[in-house]
């Protein structure tokens, strides 16, 4: 049964449980913010790509959407308010969602999301405490693939 009233937030970090509680809320949406740092060679600085390879065949939370913060057209990696803005309607949030957001890794990415999306208005904005990781020790539910169950591009 899903529900058409926003989840009740009490602290922008939720746990695991919350976040099990709430999944299929109409007025939930997770957002998978993962992006891998790759080490630096010979020198060079630390690269940065995307993390949808660890989305589709590493797992996500059920129903999360992926972000590609890297891609500047897509908006919600920008310092604009109003291109985070932009960025987050094309994906379907709305000022009536709550937003709980995670990256695979150490939480900066999903934390940068944050930031953007609280800078630019949005007030239901959360973490999900521990990440991916704790999710995923806890043995909870993980999907694999687009969202739609397919793989790929």
């Amino acid at each position: 049964m899903t529900s058409m009233h926003a989840p009740f937030l009490v602290d922008p970090l939720v746990s695991t449980q919350w976040l099990a509680d709430h999944l299929g809320s109409d007025s939930l949406i997770v957002l998978d913010a993962s992006v891998v740092e790759l080490p630096a060679q010979d020198g060079g600085p630390v690269r940065l790509v995307s993390g949808y390879d660890l989305y589709l065949f590493d797992g996500h939370v059920p129903g999360a959407v992926f972000v590609e913060l890297l891609d500047a057209r897509q908006g919600l990696g920008a310092s604009s308010p109003d291109e985070v803005r932009r960025g987050a309607a094309s994906i379907g949030v709305t000022e009536q969602h709550t937003v709980v957001l995670y990256d695979q890794l150490d939480g900066r990415s999903a934390e940068r999301l944050r930031a953007a999306l609280t800078g630019a208005g949005y007030e239901r904005v959360a973490l999900l405490d521990g990440g991916l990781a704790r999710w995923r020790s806890e043995a909870r539910e993980l999907r694999f693939g687009r969202p739609d169950g397919t793989f790929g591009a």
